[in-house]
């Protein structure tokens, strides 16, 4: 029979090997999207646009993203006082930035929201230790919805000009795929949120039966709880949408920096949570090479709507869309670095194997 360290020691290869082979992908995708910048003569114009970058509009940028990622903090404490968690504005924030540096910083088998549980625990009594742990999670949804929200509204607007090409045939409104993805989010908030539905789908019954049914049933209720409180659901989700939308000015002012003023700012709204959700939904650290790749097609389309695929014209611009996603990722890495001072000051810094323990007793205690 083995032992619980022989296990233990398995599962955290395992993890290291997962970790290796989706770097190994981002590595790929990265060494991708440089194919495609600099074929046949078009790393000049990648070079070229980021040189000659207007700086006013990219430290303005900077700056922007910079109060977005704060105001992060402040919606973390909104739903964690749902469950009685008292916590200050400047201890959510420096969790928050935690977070952001590892997911974005330091790729590996510990991630930020695991951190982030890890951390929260420490700040809670003990009696509500998983419902602080499960606020990572909801706060992430409520993210997620708010951003494609904010998408699918933008799109109304001009959604049903921009359309990017799916291979060398086909096309597609981006209208339409963030529609589609609105409505999938809306069918698992009710899952979660709606009595009539859960019961008609038998979804308690199906708790009773999973394996580790005791801490299922107790994470399910900590976020249905918030079926009660409605008003700090919309408050969150009116942050989430101040919060996006500072984010994706930043981005559509490193457009502007680079002369790219084609790109308008409603474009942008749509474009970025589409790559936001797609980057998040490939397990690559940091959606490292995914993003980038996804900004090229997404927009090569906003810079000039009129480009012909497989022409020189197309090539130039898909140089362009590479540079803004450079200039997109330095931007991401610049705003996380703070939160590498947290473990620093604010604590030593556990093993993965120490947070999973720990939050597994506090489930099941």
């Amino acid at each position: 029979m083995m032992s619980h360290e022989t296990m233990g020691g398995e599962a955290e290869m395992k993890r290291r090997l997962r970790t290796i082979l989706w770097m190994l992908v981002a590595v790929a995708a990265l060494g991708f999207l440089a194919y495609k910048t600099f074929r046949q003569g078009q790393g000049a114009t990648f070079v070229k646009s980021i040189r000659e970058m207007d700086m006013g509009w990219g430290l303005g940028a900077l700056g922007l993203y910079f109060v977005a990622q704060t105001l992060l903090g402040s919606r973390w404490v909104v739903l964690l006082r749902v469950h009685g968690v008292a916590i200050s504005q400047f201890q959510a924030i420096k969790l928050t930035y935690l977070g952001l540096f590892y997911n974005n910083m330091m790729p590996g088998a510990v991630g930020g929201d695991l951190l982030k549980g890890w951390y929260i625990t420490r700040h809670s009594d003990k009696q509500r230790r998983l419902e602080a742990a499960v606020t990572v999670f909801v706060d992430r949804l409520t993210g997620l919805v708010g951003m494609i929200l904010v998408g699918a509204l933008a799109s109304c607007f001009e959604g049903g000009k921009l359309i990017i090409p799916i291979g060398e045939r086909w096309e597609l409104p981006v209208r339409t795929m963030i529609w589609g993805v609105f409505l999938g989010l809306v069918f698992v908030a009710v899952l979660f949120l709606s009595r009539h539905v859960r019961r008609a789908l038998f979804l308690n019954v199906l708790l009773e039966k999973l394996p580790f049914a005791g801490s299922l049933k107790k994470i399910d209720s900590a976020i249905r709880i918030y079926r009660s409180h409605v008003g700090v659901l919309l408050w969150a989700l009116l942050l989430t949408a101040v919060i996006q939308g500072l984010a994706i000015m930043a981005t559509w002012m490193l457009a502007q920096a680079l002369g790219y003023s084609q790109v308008k700012f409603f474009q942008c709204l749509i474009i970025m949570p589409i790559v936001w959700l797609i980057s998040a939904a490939i397990p690559v650290p940091g959606g490292l090479g995914v993003m980038e790749n996804l900004f090229v097609p997404f927009f090569a389309k906003a810079i000039d709507p009129m480009v012909e695929q497989r022409t020189d014209r197309w090539l130039e611009v898909v140089a362009m869309a590479a540079a803004l996603a450079v200039m997109n990722r330095l931007m991401i890495c610049l705003c996380s670095l703070p939160g590498g001072l947290v473990p620093i000051f604010g604590g030593h810094l556990p093993k993965r194997a120490e947070i999973e323990a720990e939050l597994a007793s506090e489930e099941d205690g």
